[in-house]
């Protein structure tokens, strides 16, 4: 009988990055979506296209063995998942305590079932994602299942590196299921997530099981979340229309470029990791980045502020990072106060963020989203944002940063 994967979550990352993994390494994957839609359209085609860009060109691949059930029939979602012979999230990590009580009872039913292991594989951009969901999981386990839960289910955290942007209406016009994703298909793991502990690794397409791998989250979230970011809201004030018109910006690749820097020799000092792998990684960002195929746009790039700024988010995690390591995060400064005049009035979140910032003052809005409140840190960020406001010509930013170096 072939194995059967569980998707949660059929959005870009369930569909352009997992789903083909299962589908490469032999699974029968039933997706879980509360889009009834899409639950149909999977049900009814069991295959949908992937267009991988090539700079140029679009090349087509097909996911196919694939099905679907709604989301809401929670029934039907504890069955899929006892059944199943892996797992994988990619909901967003504001949906996992929702769906938290569901996977509970799937596990319990599992235990009922077989008793086999179950390894939960969590694509969320969130720094100890593994252990989140365990403890979103626990208090819904009855006592007598917890030591199954403990020692069989694992929770293993996912650093996805591969960009997943919204389809274009071209395709997804002729393709509704339509995936558009560039050619990156690696996939880190944490190796101490898997249970039971010193199991044989399942044989994914692209799997790179690593331990220690709090590094590899952090590189993901602190150098190319934050520098995407950083490049949606400064493209957003300059008015690009897209990440990849922003990319050939000199202005905007200059400061990129800088924060990216400043990232990556923070991280290689806190984890005492080789710094020319660092850079090596930054260096083949800039090159994503530059895809002219992704598509990808400062509204889904920038979208929901309020978590970008948060205080252990992209921003303002690699922002604390610099700092812990004695550097100046003056590049990643100019991000964050950027972040705070992003208004797509498609984004209310974001609206809310600036709208606040510009009705009570940089400062309050950043302790109230970001948790900064030191003087030296709200001045330079600060800073940048008067400027910003101002529409400072770009000397004017090259001359501050210059003078911030010199002056550390």
């Amino acid at each position: 009988m072939k194995a059967k994967a569980v998707m949660y979550g059929a959005g870009n990352i369930g569909k352009g990055f997992i789903g083909e993994i299962f589908y490469r390494s032999g699974y029968h994957t039933t997706f879980i979506d509360v889009n009834q839609s899409t639950v149909d359209l999977l049900n009814r085609d069991r295959k949908y296209p992937i267009f991988v860009t090539n700079d140029t060109e679009y090349l087509t691949e097909w996911v196919e063995d694939v099905s679907a059930v709604n989301g809401t029939d929670r029934e039907a979602v504890v069955n899929t998942i006892a059944e199943c012979d892996i797992m994988a999230t990619a909901l967003g990590a504001n949906i996992l305590p929702i769906v938290a009580p569901i996977i509970a009872s799937a596990i319990s039913k599992r235990k009922l079932l077989d008793g086999r292991p179950l390894n939960i594989f969590i694509c969320e951009n969130l720094i100890g994602s593994g252990k989140y969901l365990h403890d979103l999981v626990k208090p819904h386990i009855d006592d007598p299942d917890v030591e199954y839960f403990e020692n069989m289910i694992g929770f293993v955290s996912v650093c996805v590196g591969r960009t997943v942007p919204k389809t274009p209406e071209s395709i997804a016009a002729e393709y509704p299921l339509a995936a558009c994703t560039e050619p990156y298909c690696e996939l880190p793991v944490d190796a101490d997530g898997f249970r039971p502990v010193g199991c044989e690794m399942p044989p994914l397409v692209g799997l790179v099981p690593f331990s220690p791998f709090e590094f590899f989250i952090e590189r993901k979230l602190l150098i190319h979340n934050m520098g995407h970011a950083l490049t949606a809201y400064l493209a957003h004030l300059k008015g690009h229309s897209s990440i990849t018109e922003a990319m050939y910006d000199a202005e905007i690749k200059y400061i990129l470029t800088r924060a990216l820097i400043e990232s990556a020799r923070a991280l290689s000092k806190r984890h005492n990791a080789p710094l020319d792998d660092s850079l090596e990684f930054v260096e083949e960002l800039m090159i994503r980045f530059e895809n002219k195929m992704l598509e990808d746009t400062p509204l889904r790039v920038g979208r929901d502020s309020k978590r970008k700024l948060s205080a252990s988010d992209r921003l303002v995690g690699a922002f604390n990072c610099v700092k812990e390591q004695g550097g100046v995060p003056a590049h990643i400064a100019v991000g964050i106060a950027a972040g705070y005049l992003f208004d797509d009035p498609a984004d209310p979140i974001s609206v809310e963020v600036s709208s606040y910032a510009k009705a009570y003052g940089l400062r309050a809005a950043l302790e109230k989203y970001s948790a900064i409140t030191a003087d030296e840190d709200v001045n330079l960020i600060e800073t940048f944002y008067c400027m910003l406001v101002e529409k400072a010509p770009f000397s004017s930013f090259v001359d501050t940063l210059a003078k911030l170096k010199n002056s550390h």
